[in-house]
């Protein structure tokens, strides 16, 4: 409220400190449900997928969750020492614990390549908000372009309405992305590992296991269309019958 007028003005165009701060945290907020998405992914991928197990069995665990983790939670605990703040480290995690090479997927996934730049604009500027009380730094700027962002130097952060819209854009994109890209490298290096037989009744014990990991639940409905794309693509043949499921 404007209090000289009494003019009602909206928090997100008063330009006040209160916004400013509810800002930051929304910012805050978006990078930690991208974070919460990548550990939930691959703690569900760790108890379900062979390969990815294999590549994890060497990671080391600290005592402590050794003996008090519940079994279903203990891929959680892989992760202790990980952040996801940046692109490199969700890259280097998910090579490291699944084995996915997302670096080897950006040229014929260009989506992929921008959904990660953006996530990394985003992250600087939670970088700032974190470590230098939501002053814009040298290497912030030196990450993103120091041409482009010396005018802000030692500045305070400070994101519009427009700007806080975009930001979770960015890593709502991101997710989706990688899920989609997760969801198609994953499954397709199962070909050479499952008996697939071309049909559903009985491809669904390995087939359902990856869909619904993956799957958002308002497209469960697609749960035969997405395994006949995956049949056809693959070229697996049919065994017995039809596919009904």
């Amino acid at each position: 409220m404007e209090t000289t007028t009494n003019n009602y003005i909206p928090l997100a165009q008063s330009n006040s400190s209160e916004w400013s701060t509810l800002s930051n945290l929304l910012v805050l907020g978006f990078i930690s449900s991208v974070e919460s998405y990548i550990r939930c992914l691959l703690r569900r991928l760790l108890l379900v997928d062979e390969e990815s197990m294999r590549k994890s069995y060497n990671h080391s665990l600290t005592y402590g969750a050794a003996i008090h983790h519940n079994k279903l939670l203990m891929p959680e605990a892989l992760m202790e020492e990980n952040s996801f703040h940046s692109a490199y480290n969700i890259k280097e995690t998910i090579k490291s614990m699944t084995g996915v090479n997302l670096n080897s997927r950006m040229n014929d996934r260009p989506e992929l390549k921008s959904a990660f730049s953006d996530f990394d604009f985003i992250g600087e500027l939670r970088h700032c908000v974190v470590h230098r009380s939501g002053m814009f730094g040298s290497n912030n700027a030196l990450s993103l372009g120091l041409d482009e962002y010396q005018l802000y130097l030692e500045k305070p952060i400070k994101l519009d309405l427009r700007g806080v819209q975009e930001a979770a854009n960015a890593c709502d994109n991101l997710v989706k992305e990688l899920n989609d890209v997760m969801f198609s490298e994953i499954l397709m290096r199962t070909v050479s590992v499952y008996d697939w037989r071309g049909d559903l009744r009985f491809d669904k014990k390995y087939f359902d296991k990856y869909f619904y990991l993956f799957a958002p639940s308002s497209n469960h409905g697609l749960r035969k269309e997405t395994y006949a794309e995956f049949r056809d693509v693959t070229n697996l043949k049919f065994r017995n019958g039809n596919n009904r499921a």
